[in-house]
């Protein structure tokens, strides 16, 4: 069981030449990264007290706001019961980290079986999201972009819960180039995902070498919030080249 937490995390610029790094917890207050810390602790132990277990908490960045002076990257805490390897870094699949993904068999939108041996031999994007998630959806232009770019040394897939029918539909006006898996409902509650997106990337023999959530979201001093470009994903992509 994992519970969320929203936060936002400051990067504060104090001069020209350096940034101090400030939290808040509501989008107004602002505290110390040890403070933040402290606040994550305190929860960790209240729920750790409930469960009448220990529980871990780490954090992970879904949004970005660059501004002249400051980056405001908005951050989840989540709270499991599993130690994560790295607790700024790791996620919800982070138990998977070089670890071969586990094997599946899964329908396509042609009603035919697609299982994770047809994966290897190349590196892959597993892409998980749903139709109603609109991180889901603002990244995937970005995911096309980047599909189109390495489609011949990569495989690029996307798994859902949702039935063929719901996806087909949706698809009509949202283009999502990956090889779509649908109807995968007893997968995902097996790997445990609760919150979208979430993007794995596996090598060429199958073994995930990173977890992320969505591409994080950017805006420079008086643009609006948009869809970052991918970056991020595409200096793990050429690693896995």
């Amino acid at each position: 069981m994992k519970y969320l937490i929203a936060a936002v995390l400051l990067l504060i610029s104090m001069n020209s030449f350096s940034q101090t790094t400030y939290y808040t917890t509501d989008g107004k207050n602002r505290i110390t990264e040890a403070e933040a810390n402290k606040i994550l602790s305190e929860q960790v132990e209240k729920i750790s007290k409930v469960m009448g277990k220990q529980v871990y908490g780490n954090l992970t960045i879904t949004t970005t706001e660059r501004k002249k002076d400051s980056i405001i990257s908005r951050i989840t805490f989540t709270i499991n019961y599993n130690k994560p390897e790295n607790p700024k870094n790791s996620g919800q699949l982070s138990a998977y980290k070089n670890k071969e993904f586990p094997k599946f068999d899964l329908n396509t939108l042609a009603n035919e079986k697609f299982n994770s041996e047809q994966l290897k031999g190349k590196p892959t994007i597993i892409n998980f999201w749903f139709t109603g998630c609109a991180p889901c959806v603002d990244e995937m232009p970005v995911l096309n972009k980047i599909k189109e770019k390495y489609k011949d040394d990569f495989n690029f897939v996307a798994i859902t819960y949702e039935k063929k029918e719901d996806v087909t539909s949706f698809l009509e006006k949202h283009p999502f180039e990956f090889q779509h898996l649908v109807d995968a409902k007893d997968f995902i509650d097996q790997l445990g995902i609760k919150t979208y997106p979430m993007n794995l990337f596996l090598d060429k023999n199958g073994v995930v070498r990173d977890v992320k959530g969505g591409i994080p979201y950017e805006s420079m001093e008086g643009e609006e919030l948009k869809m970052g470009e991918g970056n991020e994903f595409i200096k793990i992509i050429e690693k896995l080249r």
